[in-house]
């Protein structure tokens, strides 16, 4: 965000309080402010940026010009600002993939739907899971967060943020062909929880592969949830995500990293 113009601020400030008949101290009173904060404003000096949203609301009157009007195919900067042209290829159904983090030997398949919102505007996604417990108990797990796409870095991040500070990450290359099939390939990072002890960072590869036109994650909810050696997809996932080990992680999989 730029800073804001205090010249200009001044001017404004000035004008308003000659045109109400009201001196330093009126508006300091009104405002809650010191006298001598006012006369800084009033002199084209710098305050605090609360203490100008209270002259503001004092004066009921903006001191500082409207914000442009957002452009609805640019994404907010803080997702990095993409085109959504640019990114268009990302819009659609895809199929996640990560290690387990309770058991060994089992994956777990999530549906990850990516839209542009035009409220935002920018590139949000919702991601859901069906589990079954071994006590036969069904478990829904559902995401939902934005895609921010850091400019010419060549990788996107999906990221869900609480109220509360908590965060859930995927970060990944940016979509590939490999073999006819749109794929991106990173990590997860999120917080598990193990009973009697609460929650800890858990990470895992990822792998995420785009649907075909026309098909719906809906349509794959059988491939969706936790998934055995016997499932299969099991043995391709597996595969892919000890890949994504080895590419990035080389210590973990016993391979000599390059300098």
């Amino acid at each position: 965000m730029a800073d804001p113009d205090w010249p200009q601020i001044a001017e404004r400030l000035n004008a308003l309080l000659a045109a109400r008949r009201l001196s330093s101290q009126d508006l300091a009173a009104k405002a809650g402010v010191d006298r001598k904060t006012v006369d800084r404003l009033r002199a084209g000096q710098s305050v605090r940026l609360h203490t100008l949203q209270w002259i503001e609301q004092a004066l009921k009157a903006p001191l500082r010009p409207a914000a442009p009007e957002a452009d609805p195919e640019t994404a907010a900067a803080d997702l990095g600002g993409y085109r959504r042209g640019a990114a268009g290829g990302l819009v659609g159904d895809w199929l996640s993939y990560r290690c387990s983090f309770d058991r060994p030997h089992q994956i777990v398949a999530s549906a990850v739907e990516i839209h542009w919102d035009q409220a935002r505007p920018g590139l949000a996604f919702r991601e859901h899971q069906h589990n079954r417990g071994p006590g036969g108990r069904d478990y829904e797990y559902r995401f939902a967060g934005d895609v921010l796409i850091p400019p010419n870095l060549g990788v996107l991040h999906l990221v869900v943020r609480s109220d509360d500070g908590r965060i859930r990450v995927i970060s990944t290359s940016m979509p590939r062909d490999e073999e006819g099939t749109q794929t991106m390939k990173g990590f997860l990072l999120t917080l598990n929880e193990i009973a009697d002890v609460g929650y800890y960072p858990a990470s895992s590869p990822m792998v995420l592969i785009k649907l075909s036109p026309g098909t719906s994650a809906e349509a794959t909810a059988g491939e969706t949830g936790v998934l055995t050696p016997g499932h299969p997809r099991f043995a391709w996932a597996e595969a892919v995500l000890r890949g994504v080990e080895a590419r990035f992680l080389p210590w973990r999989a016993g391979i000599d990293p390059q300098p």
